[in-house]
């Protein structure tokens, strides 16, 4: 983990972690991923999720595409996945990035700490070249966060989304993480 995690459970006098997600996170998940739906354009989902739905989601995400959860005495205030970068075969060694952090606790670096996490597993794999992020271009935190980790910026799709009554353009920032795959299929 990274210095941020033993930072704030020191100071804080917490029990943290961050470890793989299990099934039995799907409903803190579920709630922190529906007040994004409701409160933000973080996502273009537009109507809350349910379980089962969230479920389906989680199952999609094989040992190859992990999801990590940052706990903070047994409650879930946030998690990371990574997923397929596209269903095309020659996207293989390429994946989506996304982190969600519970509204209530937003600021409090648990962002960083799970941005961390989940860079230090892409980079000891093997089959994962690229990591790509697609960040509405009106969310300077996020955008923020991708840069301090070194993504960079490789384009804009304008107005792309629509939400809240208006169109949203999306940004897509990109980190190379491995620049040697050991196999070819």
């Amino acid at each position: 983990m990274g210095p941020l995690f033993l930072l704030q459970c020191l100071l804080k006098e917490v029990k943290c972690m961050i470890r793989y997600a299990m099934r039995d996170d799907i409903p803190a998940m579920t709630k922190i991923y529906n007040d994004a739906i409701k409160y933000s354009n973080a996502t273009y989902d537009i109507n809350p999720q349910s379980e089962a739905q969230r479920g389906v989601w989680f199952d999609a995400h094989q040992e190859n595409n992990p999801i990590l959860v940052f706990e903070v005495d047994d409650k879930i205030v946030g998690y990371t996945g990574l997923s397929p970068f596209g269903s095309d075969d020659g996207y293989l060694y390429s994946v989506n990035l996304c982190i969600y952090v519970d509204w209530s606790n937003r600021g409090e670096g648990y962002g960083s700490d799970l941005m961390f996490a989940i860079l230090d597993i892409a980079r000891a794999r093997q089959d994962v070249h690229t990591v790509v992020s697609e960040i509405t271009s009106s969310n300077v935190a996020s955008i923020a966060l991708h840069e301090r980790f070194g993504f960079e910026f490789r384009g804009l799709v304008r107005e792309v989304g629509y939400k809240f009554g208006e169109f949203h353009d999306m940004c897509y920032y990109q980190l190379m993480v491995n620049g040697k795959i050991l196999s070819q299929t």
